[in-house]
């Protein structure tokens, strides 16, 4: 686990939808958690795997009310590729900027990603990133996140 953002405020990240829209993280919250997954690429197939494992651990109900947030470096099309690619997804959605902001950096030309866990009054309660999409998400990791978040730890 990475603790060089726990307890720190999330960014309120300018997003935009597939379709062009635009609006914050905060407001797709909606003053709710949230888990927030950064992809490498839109194409990344690892990435893919990993909002896929988020939207079965949404679906059984293992995030709570908690938003589910993916977000993708690019524009609208980006998102538009992501989206298209998870049907039914929680909220894809694209920046040109947002990686950079939670310091998500790059590594020769390669993007890191990572998955957040964001609380309620959008403090960061969990963070864990790489520069291989491999290690940028550990399903057991987030699980006990969570459970430390719920109490139930």
């Amino acid at each position: 686990m990475d603790q060089t953002l726990t307890g720190a405020p999330m960014p309120d990240l300018a997003l935009q939808a597939p379709d062009g829209g635009t609006g914050t993280l905060h407001q797709l919250r909606g003053g709710r958690g949230a888990v927030v997954y950064f992809h490498r690429s839109a194409g990344c197939p690892v990435c893919a795997s990993h909002a896929r494992a988020l939207v079965a651990m949404r679906d059984a109900g293992e995030l709570g009310d908690r938003a589910l947030v993916l977000v993708v470096p690019g524009g609208p099309d980006e998102a538009a590729v992501v989206a298209r690619r998870h049907p039914g997804a929680p909220a894809v959605r694209a920046s040109g900027t947002a990686h950079a902001e939670v310091g998500l950096g790059t590594f020769l030309a390669l993007q890191h990603s990572g998955v957040f866990l964001v609380e309620a009054d959008g403090t960061v309660a969990y963070r864990r990133r790489a520069a291989v999409p491999l290690r940028s998400f550990d399903e057991a990791e987030l699980r006990a996140a969570l459970r430390v978040a719920d109490g139930r730890a």
